[in-house]
């Protein structure tokens, strides 16, 4: 039975480990994929092919599902093996069960079709639904990951 995409949560299923963290700067969200801070307590933005992605952030209902969280606020990180809500990068054609890996931003990206040497260790999950982005748009993807 295939899954429904949520509007308004990030886990669509599983029971995910939960990480209590602290956002690092402003530009930590919703549904995007987030790297060790400076301390291991804070988390930031993962970029493009990270090695060393935590997990996806966790919606907080006391806020809007866009809205970015201030520094030093309290965010929760989901990982393990769950369905979540992501956010896929710009230009991207992703078909179910591709492979995907952190792209800028904490966003995700196919991974790559021939992986070089060392690559294995960037992938996350893979993807839950097929999805096409244009230039300079993202949207949510349900994404199985592996992290």
């Amino acid at each position: 039975m295939p899954y429904g995409k949520p509007t308004n949560k990030i886990l669509v299923s599983g029971n995910p480990i939960t990480d209590e963290c602290v956002a690092e700067g402003t530009s930590v969200k919703p549904g995007l994929l987030v790297m060790k801070g400076t301390g291991d307590h804070q988390v930031g933005l993962a970029g493009a092919g990270a090695l060393n992605v935590l997990g996806v952030v966790d919606i907080d209902p006391r806020y809007k599902m866009a809205d970015a969280f201030a520094d030093k606020a309290p965010v929760k990180v989901l990982k393990g093996n769950i369905v979540a809500v992501l956010t896929l990068a710009a230009s991207q054609t992703i078909n179910k069960g591709r492979r995907l890996q952190a792209a800028a931003n904490g966003q995700c990206q196919g991974f790559p079709a021939t992986p070089a040497a060392g690559d294995i260790e960037k992938l996350l999950g893979s993807a839950e639904e097929s999805v096409t982005t244009g230039a300079g748009e993202t949207k949510p993807i349900m994404a199985r990951l592996v992290i």
